[in-house]
């Protein structure tokens, strides 16, 4: 069974307009295993009325349940680093993240296993949405030095560009675009000049757009299925 822990929030940061970075604490986190960066948890929310989220497997508990990404991990003082957008759409990890406050209680289960498939691939190519931002930064700020590639990161506004410890052989292409309807990570897919050899592809953000990333690149020179994921979790 997945293992449930509570945590208090330490600090906020506002990363800009819609990125909201939560630190989470607590001494459950004692045994939470290191090395998950970019791996999904289950943040478990606070019923209406209540401070404290209920842990545990009970009827109906999912519905309070949603996928967030490990950003960062510090076993040593036993925090949790989380990046949760904001500001761009309604839901229940975002209106909580939103009126977030120093003390609350978040209960988090798991994590389960980092989705790159490839840190050590011929060259990489990362796509994101503002949604997948995280976890899109996590892997970047992993892969080894000598790593080449490009990743394609949108974000509703150039404030909302994050500080990125990339490797110097990856290029970061920040796409500025606040219309959800429009797939301008399949343009930039479109302008890539594909390179030799096989990539190691990560691909995350609106369902739709994401098939439509989906077909192009698995026509491509190199293309493994065991060295690709693709993810489409939301929907316009």
């Amino acid at each position: 069974m997945i293992k449930m822990r509570m945590t208090q929030v330490a600090h906020i940061e506002d990363m800009g307009p819609h990125m909201r970075r939560i630190v989470l604490r607590g001494d459950d986190l004692e045994d939470f295993p290191a090395d998950k960066e970019s791996a999904h948890f289950k943040a478990i929310f606070p019923q209406p009325g209540q401070t404290k989220p209920k842990l545990g497997i009970y009827a109906g508990f999912k519905k309070w349940m949603r996928s967030y990404t490990v950003r960062a991990f510090n076993k040593q003082t036993k925090e949790l680093m989380v990046d949760f957008a904001v500001n761009d759409h309604e839901g229940l990890g975002a209106n909580w993240a939103k009126d977030a406050k120093q003390g609350d209680y978040l209960g988090v289960a798991g994590p389960g296993d980092t989705k790159y498939t490839n840190f050590h691939a011929d060259w990489h190519l990362i796509m994101a949405d503002l949604t997948a931002l995280p976890a899109a930064a996590a892997i970047l700020e992993k892969l080894p030095a000598s790593a080449v590639g490009t990743a394609f990161l949108k974000v509703p506004t150039a404030k909302d560009k994050l500080p990125i410890d990339a490797p110097h052989g990856i290029e970061v292409r920040w796409l500025i675009n606040d219309d959800m309807n429009k797939n301008v990570l399949l343009e930039g897919l479109e302008d890539l000049a594909w390179k030799d050899g096989n990539p190691a592809i990560f691909v995350a953000g609106e369902a739709g757009q994401t098939k439509a990333i989906k077909k192009q690149i698995k026509s491509k020179p190199g293309y493994i299925s065991t060295q690709t994921y693709f993810s489409g979790y939301w929907k316009i």
